[in-house]
């Protein structure tokens, strides 16, 4: 009888994710790793024949029970971290080009808790943003490397910073030639776009929208919302799904996601938070603020009759007040154990996060029906109300919430940078979100649009695409 490690074995990538390898006889690679462009080998060891000692193996479970951080994934696949750190030597072994510097940097980026909460709400969210990392860092490989480097390597001296263009480069290339055909591929996809985003945000932020529209556009016909909202996952969705929109927002553009799922409204998300189903009233205003710019595009070059064009901004009216209704009385969905769950701390940043979202909504709804300069006591309450529910939150915690900076913004866009709370916000944003480039762009997006509501009457929200357009 033949045994199992006698016979073609599936490549280690299949392997991980427990799906079938198939290959045409005499295929240098399989089917998956052709089409997606990936490195196919098999270097994991084979198992020797026959049943293993009894001794051996009371051992190795043993070993496996008292183990002490398990990796489970979406494909049942587990990886161990023996006293909490990564397996470097399985790495390596994969990865021969990776210096000792960026392991170090691969290190402090994947293990260390301090890294890993400038993007999640808080500690409690740690260990399941790592165990997704480190699944698609040994499943995936270079892709998934290159976006990690990238990421580790931005913040570092010229030359660390100049190593990280060039992971990001083929990080990019990787995504844009990507080809996603079932679920597996797209949570690669995910994280793979997750990681170029974050580089994006910390150099600048140019390539934002891009990013996040690649990303989704590739996953959305594969992607599994149901098992998304119970794994990992869904954090790295949330926070592309939030980017593109707020991009969408700023340049009239149409976003690619609406995450109405029914788990969206019971789900703590490790990036938004309770804020999770504020997201599918977000991408409603995006499309309406998309909507109004075309049409008034088409008003001012007469490429329909009027009245049509009557009948869309009546319809489009009516759409933005049943909106603002909606998102008027939207409550967050707070769990009766959150208090159990998470600290205190957190707790806080989640309730801040719903607050200035909600308000932010409501206030470019205000900013829609009304140009700005108009109705300026309701736009400044509300402006001032971010500011004070971000402020506190800070002097509560010590740091403000993660993904807020859409509010900021826009509580900045209307209340100018020069006054005094949105500078005070300004520099505390810029010292706690760590993404100074990135801040300093919408600072420039900000003044070019009040240098237009000096020069120009009737400057609505859905003029701000055309003004950043013009300047850049």
């Amino acid at each position: 009888m033949v045994h199992e490690s006698q016979v073609p074995r599936s490549c280690d990538r299949c392997h991980s994710l427990k799906e079938r390898c198939r290959r045409t006889s005499k295929a240098p690679r399989c089917d998956r790793c052709t089409r997606t462009g990936r490195v196919c080998e098999t270097q994991r060891p084979t198992r020797r024949p026959g049943r293993p000692p009894a001794r051996l193996k009371t051992r190795t479970e043993r070993k496996s029970h008292s183990s002490d951080t398990t990796i489970s994934t979406t494909s049942e696949c587990s990886v161990t971290l023996a006293g909490c750190t990564l397996p470097w030597e399985t790495l390596s072994s994969s990865f021969g080009n990776i210096t000792q510097q960026e392991m170090a940097l691969l290190d402090k980026q994947v293990l260390h808790d301090d890294s890993i909460q400038l993007f999640v709400v808080g500690p409690s969210f740690c260990e399941s943003h790592r165990e997704r990392l480190v699944f698609h860092l040994l499943s995936s490989r270079h892709p998934v490397l290159d976006g990690c480097l990238a990421l580790a390597l931005c913040t570092g001296d010229k030359l660390q910073i100049h190593d990280s263009y060039k992971h990001a480069a083929s990080a990019l290339f990787t995504l844009r030639s990507l080809s996603v055909v079932d679920e597996g591929d797209s949570a690669s996809c995910l994280t793979l776009g997750w990681l170029v985003l974050q580089f994006a945000l910390r150099v600048g932020g140019e390539e934002v929208f891009d990013i996040c529209n690649q990303t989704l556009g590739l996953i959305k016909p594969y992607f599994d919302y149901e098992r998304a909202f119970n794994s990992a996952c869904s954090g790295f969705l949330t926070s592309l799904v939030l980017s593109e929109m707020a991009e969408s927002l700023f340049k009239a553009r149409v976003p690619t996601m609406r995450l109405d799922h029914p788990k969206a409204f019971t789900h703590v998300d490790s990036y938004v938070g309770l804020s999770t189903s504020l997201l599918p009233h977000l991408y409603d205003l995006a499309m309406i603020n998309a909507a109004m710019h075309s049409n008034r595009f088409s008003t001012e070059h007469k490429d329909e009759d009027s009245e049509e064009t009557a009948r869309q901004q009546e319809y489009l009216a009516m759409s933005l007040n049943v909106l603002e209704c909606e998102v008027r009385s939207w409550k967050p969905n707070v769990p009766t154990d959150i208090c159990d769950k998470y600290t205190a701390a957190e707790v806080a940043h989640m309730i801040c996060q719903a607050q200035v979202m909600q308000t932010a909504i409501l206030l470019i709804i205000h900013r829609l029906k009304y140009p700005f300069g108009t109705e300026d006591s309701v736009a400044r309450t509300l402006a001032s109300n971010i500011i004070n529910y971000a402020t506190l939150a800070r002097q509560i915690t010590g740091k403000l919430p993660v993904c807020i900076d859409l509010p900021l913004n826009v509580a900045i866009l209307e209340l100018g940078d020069d006054s005094e709370p949105a500078a005070v916000l300004s520099r505390i944003a810029l010292e706690d979100f760590h993404l100074g480039e990135f801040y300093k762009r919408f600072r420039i997006m900000i003044a070019l649009v009040w240098r237009s509501r000096l020069l120009h009457h009737n400057v609505y929200w859905y003029n701000i695409g055309d003004i950043i357009l013009s300047a850049s």
